[in-house]
């Protein structure tokens, strides 16, 4: 897959690196969402977490996990300020083509969204 942003500038992102801040207590939980829906996208921007709750992921820094509620409201502000998709859940979150884009080896599904590689659409 060639990467392509309409002629904007890109550059690469540590996956990795995301997966570290989104773990990181210190961060707002807003910008916590936003470092795991980069830090697991696969290659049609959707995150599953590996075996892990996005809860687990958010948990603090004595490893108490957030409220679901708690949650459900840091997801809804990081749609609102665009850092993830609108059909993002605490299953799935989806980072938009328009921001975020991977080609390689990896996934081409999602589960919770219903999408095989069959009908990869971009988004």
């Amino acid at each position: 897959m060639t990467i392509n942003f309409n002629g904007d500038p890109w550059g690469g992102m540590n996956q990795a690196a995301e997966r570290r801040r989104a773990k990181d207590p210190r961060h707002p939980l807003v910008y916590r969402i936003g470092f795991a829906a980069i830090g697991w996208a696969n290659n049609v921007g959707h995150s599953r977490f590996d075996g892990l709750t996005l809860a687990q992921i958010l948990a603090d820094k004595r490893g108490d996990e957030p409220a679901r509620q708690t949650i459900a409201k840091a997801i809804r502000k990081a749609k609102e300020l665009g850092l993830i998709d609108p059909d993002s859940t605490a299953r799935c979150l989806v980072v938009s083509r328009r921001v975020f884009q991977r080609g390689g080896r990896g996934s081409y599904t999602c589960d919770e969204h219903g999408i095989s590689r069959s009908l990869r659409v971009p988004r």
